[in-house]
């Protein structure tokens, strides 16, 4: 069937072009693309108030659709999903920003009631590695055994359950108990809570 090109489609040469985009043609792609994106990509600046996030999001959704395009066939209504898509991917970018926003707001404020001389010490890093240190101490035996293969020596889940003669689903549960103990251990101590932000803010 051939889809003649204008500002509007009907339903049926919509679920054409997806069928297409579905079979891999990159054709019905580019104009499924280029008819959408016009369109989509006010719908989410509108939202995110940010022309750079707006357009990664858009990106993203073609992306994924074309990643995903055999699902295409079973979209009933390919207008309303993309426009879902656009929904749901920019509200998850909101909740990752505002994250981010609440994580610097209390960094920010446990800086301004940090002693100068607990940052300067942070900043020099010998003392969180030693408090680190002293927390990874506190670990029951077998734990601290795991922790020392996956994070110390960096082997993998599997190998570590293999030369501990454990299941897989231990080890991880050994890591997450670990975590949770040293977090603890480490808030538990003056000036934890700005070397437990700031672990945070590096991904650590």
């Amino acid at each position: 069937m051939s889809v003649q090109p204008n500002n509007r489609w009907n339903e049926t040469e919509e679920r054409d072009l997806f069928t297409r985009i579905a079979s891999g043609d990159q054709e019905a792609f580019a104009r499924v693309f280029h008819h959408f994106n016009k369109r989509i990509f006010p719908f989410v600046l509108n939202m995110i108030k940010s022309e750079i996030l707006a357009e990664e999001i858009v990106q993203d959704i073609f992306t994924q659709l074309w990643v995903k395009r055999e699902e295409a066939t079973h979209w009933e209504h390919p207008q309303a999903y993309l426009f879902k898509m656009a929904a749901n991917r920019t509200l998850d970018q909101l909740r990752k920003i505002s994250r981010e926003t609440q994580l610097v707001q209390a960094l920010t404020e446990t800086m301004r009631n940090t002693p100068l001389n607990d940052i300067e010490a942070w900043l020099d890093g010998k003392e969180t590695s030693q408090l680190i240190h002293e927390a990874v101490a506190t670990l029951p035996p077998q734990r601290l055994k795991v922790y020392k293969l996956c994070r110390e020596q960096g082997l993998s889940y599997k190998d570590a359950a293999e030369q501990l003669g454990i299941s897989v689903k231990t080890v991880q549960a050994h890591l997450q108990e670990a975590t949770r103990q040293i977090r603890a251990f480490i808030s538990s101590q003056p000036g934890g809570a700005l070397t437990l932000l700031l672990l945070g803010c590096f991904g650590k």
